[in-house]
């Protein structure tokens, strides 16, 4: 049995408080120093998609824009129209009190963009260590021991999700968790003391910060309002005059603090969506129907009542969903440096969901859970409220908490950490007596200390450093000196910038932009290669012929007295000069970082068709991982919505690249449904060190037996299928290759492909994938790490001939 004494600890005793202060100073600075690069948005790690940037960038532009000129309304981009009105694209999802709380950590840094991410981070971090702080004072109430609850505290909190989304500036990640200790100490103190009033402002003050709090009072209330409702009808019964007794326990149930607290926070609650709806329907001035309100909208999306929604995801069953919910039990509740150590990964990939390993500590922590909570003789109300958290938030959420890129919503899972590692350590330290269990806790606690630096350092690990990110550090320094230039003026982002920029942020690179534009007193006006006239154009094009007012501008360049469609002629006056990449339809450029395409003149018909383009990287390893597979990012843009423009029978569009170098494009333009209008390949020469490379990893490759032979000699190496040729000319790589694995078991397959059995792997004969040089050709693809059962390949003329083709056997 599980002795959870109901011991209050002694204040007075300074010594035993010490280690429980010192705790959030000393995980600060672990986090600070093992925790990686935290003060860009480019975090290239397992949670592919940018969302740890896309929440940080959009909670900093709402909390840019939370001002009284604009009625404190929640809105991540706010424009100004030539009359001077204003138009708000608004975010109600969360209450202000989140947003308000990162304006005021960031409002003494003025225009420093940069400084703002960093305060915003760090202040994130701090709420992080306060609930590791509040948390571990809880435990210390109901268990009587710091040390277990200094080393339950450490240990739960060294969960891969805890870990990562440390930093993350969200009201749905650290502010909730730091909302949920605040309410939790708040339960713990009602519970021993009775003192309501300090449990009301705790959860007042939790809800201000984002709504996760109700997850948890909802287990609280239901239970103790539960077990009050079963102490009094019990009472009643045995009580001779059962009437009366029946009328004195329901006048109980009614003043009831269980019932007050849950009056309290639903009206508290109320009033905090009142105030988001209100400052909505206003902004909208009062034309929008309540149900065409975005928040409205969200509510019915988030609860499975927007029809169309649904219909749009359809993988929304039951028996997936649960799956991915143990598979984010089992991320919150082992810590991250125990699963590395012993060999468990938490993939993020297209079959996340049928992870096993993950999933079965997920669905063992449940169970251990429950068995935990069947032995804890006191304070159970607690205990199962701290377990229940993630399931009352999972559950009623399915629609929110199903998306894979949601893996922040796996946090409120900690609880279930929390009680099953202090009732582990409580037990341990019972069972072995009071002198041994407490030197036993003692080496836990170091433990303990030992796994969360790890931890810490492991997730740090996780983060790939991109190269985007000097662009994107250049970025914050520019736009901060186009703030402070362009004070209380109209600008417009000139030559298609618009809302994205390039594919180096992919679609959450808009909300990084809206920051940068955020709260200030410029009106931003996106624009194409027009006359309208600004105090200011903003513009990747650097020509400094023009005058720019922000010479030392690296990637965002100030231009005053002209219009955008000056910048955009002075543009195609560059272009012109050079000579095009390759000619099509369109003429193509490859150069500072970016490709254009130019066609003079130019008709309705020419732009109509969306654009497309491949780009090939030196280094697969660039790659975001969703691309590694294919060995190339892809990309597509309409030219008049996206970033190009027409002016004076000119059309002009401009891509600019991520900072990795490239070493191949395919682009054109395409059907939609339909084939290619137009496509041309541009392949970077190779330097002298790059063909030294291929030619140490041909001679590599060529080292060993070829598995098989045609027109290339085919090598098979682990996870890799290598195609080398010598001698080698044009003739033998103009055609595409194709290559058809077959699995072993056709379970590992994607489901959409499981019934042809096969997947397959086509690419082109370009950088990376293949080079040719000093006479030879080589090729390599890499394949999937499933078992293979054989494999089919060689090359054909798409819409010709095969040219040659040989299955290879790989296992019976």
């Amino acid at each position: 049995m599980f002795p959870f004494a109901l011991r209050r600890p002694r204040i007075a005793d300074w010594r035993g408080w010490l280690p429980l202060a010192a705790l959030p100073t000393a995980m600060f600075v672990v986090l600070l120093a093992l925790g990686g690069d935290r003060w860009h948005f480019y975090r290239a790690g397992p949670f592919e998609g940018g969302l740890h940037n896309h929440n940080t960038a959009k909670t900093l532009a709402i909390a840019e824009n939370l001002s009284p000129a604009h009625n404190f309304r929640l809105a991540h981009r706010i424009r100004q129209d030539q009359d001077g009105g204003f138009g708000y694209h608004l975010y109600g999802r969360f209450p202000v009190g989140g947003f308000a709380v990162v304006k005021i950590a960031t409002l003494p840094f003025g225009n420093d963009l940069a400084a703002k991410l960093i305060a915003a981070r760090v202040l994130m971090l701090i709420m992080f260590c306060g609930a590791a702080a509040l948390v571990c004072l809880s435990i210390r109430r109901l268990t009587g021991s710091r040390r277990v609850a200094l080393a339950a505290t450490l240990l739960a909190f060294s969960g891969l999700y805890a870990v990562y989304y440390a930093d993350e500036v969200s009201s749905e990640s650290v502010m909730d968790v730091f909302g949920a200790a605040l309410t939790f100490h708040g339960m713990t103190v009602f519970v021993q003391e009775g003192r309501f009033r300090q449990l009301a402002v705790k959860t007042c003050a939790a809800l201000l910060l984002g709504w996760h709090v109700y997850a948890l009072l909802l287990p609280f209330i239901a239970l103790g309002f539960g077990g009050e409702t079963v102490a009094l009808w019990r009472s009643a019964l045995a009580s001779g005059e059962k009437a009366k007794a029946a009328r004195a326990a329901i006048i109980a149930l009614v003043r009831s603090r269980y019932a007050a607290l849950a009056a309290v926070s639903i009206l508290f609650g109320a009033a905090l969506l009142a105030f988001n709806i209100a400052n909505e329907y206003t902004a909208l001035d009062g034309e929008a129907a309540m149900s065409e309100l975005p928040l409205v909208e969200s509510i019915a999306k988030r609860f499975g009542r927007d029809e169309d929604y649904n219909q749009r995801e359809p993988a929304l069953a039951w028996d997936i969903f649960l799956r991915r919910q143990l598979y984010r039990v089992g991320a919150a509740v082992v810590p991250y440096a125990l699963a590395r150590a012993v060999g468990v990964d938490f993939p993020i990939s297209e079959a996340w969901e049928v992870a096993l390993a993950p999933a079965v500590l997920g669905a063992a922590a449940v169970v251990a859970a429950l068995i935990a909570l069947a032995l804890a003789r006191r304070c159970r109300l607690l205990v199962a409220t701290a377990v229940m958290f993630g399931f009352c938030w999972g559950l009623p959420m399915r629609y929110n908490t199903f998306h894979r890129w949601h893996l922040y919503e796996g946090l409120p899972y900690m609880g279930l950490a929390l009680a099953l590692f202090a009732l582990a350590l409580l037990g341990a330290r019972a069972a072995l007596g009071e002198r041994l269990g407490g030197r036993v806790s003692l080496g836990l606690g170091a433990a303990a200390a030992l796994v969360f630096a790890l931890s810490v350092f492991y997730a740090g690990q996780l983060d790939r450093y991109d190269a985007g990110s000097e662009t994107n550090k250049a970025t914050l320094a520019d736009f901060s000196a186009i703030r402070d230039a362009a004070r209380g003026k109209r600008v417009g982002l000139a030559s298609g910038w618009h809302e994205s920029w390039g594919v180096d942020g992919s679609s959450y690179w808009s909300n990084q932009m809206r920051y940068y534009r955020a709260g200030t007193s410029v009106a931003w006006n996106s624009t194409a290669c027009d006359e309208r006239e600004f105090d200011f154009v903003a513009s990747r094009y650097r020509d400094d012929s023009l005058n720019p007012l922000t010479p030392e501008s690296g990637v965002a360049f100030l231009y005053a007295g002209l219009s955008p469609l000056e910048l955009c002629r002075a543009e195609r006056r560059r272009l012109e000069s050079l000579e095009p990449a390759a000619r099509a339809v369109f003429d193509v450029y490859l150069q500072d970082g970016a490709i254009s395409y130019l066609k003079s003149p130019c008709a309705q018909a020419d732009y109509e068709a969306p654009f497309f383009a491949y780009l090939y990287p030196a280094d697969a390893a660039d790659l975001p991982a969703e691309h590694r597979r294919d060995g190339f990012h892809p990309w597509n843009a309409a030219l008049i919505e996206d970033r190009g423009a027409v002016f004076y029978g000119a059309c002009l569009m401009t891509l600019y690249l991520p900072a990795y170098p490239i070493a191949a494009v395919e682009t054109g333009q395409y059907i939609p449904g339909g084939g290619r209008v137009w496509e041309v390949a541009i392949t970077s020469p190779l330097d002298d060190e790059a063909r030294a490379r291929y030619e140490r990893i041909y001679q590599d490759a060529a080292s060993g037996e070829p598995a098989a032979r045609a027109v290339f000699d085919l090598y098979l190496d682990g996870d890799a299928l290598t195609y080398l040729k010598e001698p080698c000319g044009e003739s033998d790589t103009r055609g595409r290759f194709f290559l058809s694995v077959r699995p072993a078991d056709v379970r590992d397959l994607p489901a959409n492909l499981r019934a042809g059995g096969h997947e397959s792997l086509n690419f082109d004969f370009a950088p990376p994938a293949g080079a040719a040089f000093n006479g030879k050709c080589i090729a390599t693809r890499r394949l999937p790490d499933y078992p293979i059962a054989a494999i089919e390949t060689g090359q054909w003329i798409p819409g010709g001939e095969r040219l040659w083709g040989v299955e290879i056997v790989v296992g019976d």
